[in-house]
């Protein structure tokens, strides 16, 4: 029962923290190449911080917890998948560098432009690895 509800939350905190590293960029792109007024930054800013980063915190708790209840440290997949996990934890530390240093007006930086492909892919493959358990 409490493995279940682990990995319940596991993925409800993964939705939650990859929500906002898909949708912040897209709503930045809809403003074209110029970064929107600071009223409409700051909302963006907000929602990446206040719900991907705790996203964030609470996918690698619980991750570690299942890995833990599973005994799964020493599985190949496993070693595979936090390879993605610890990319996308890089990509996470990285947009949210960029999106301070947006001046409204501004360029938008290719990277965040290409966040929401990125992450998808690398969603895939940890998602791959965590449900095939290929090795």
């Amino acid at each position: 029962m409490l493995y279940i509800l682990t990995v319940t939350l596991h993925l409800v905190a993964m939705v939650l923290w990859m929500a906002p590293m898909i949708a912040v960029p897209v709503i930045l792109g809809r403003y074209g190449p110029h970064v929107p007024k600071p009223e409409t930054l700051d909302r963006l800013r907000g929602a990446f911080r206040g719900l991907a980063t705790p996203g964030l915190v609470l996918t690698w708790v619980l991750g570690i917890a299942n890995a833990v209840q599973g005994g799964w440290f020493d599985d190949g997949w496993l070693h595979v998948k936090l390879v993605f996990v610890l990319a996308l934890s890089a990509l996470h530390g990285i947009a949210l560098g960029r999106l301070r240093r947006l001046e409204p007006g501004g360029e938008i930086p290719g990277l965040l432009r290409a966040l929401p492909w990125i992450v998808l892919v690398l969603v895939f493959g940890a998602v791959l690895m965590a449900e095939w358990k290929p090795f």
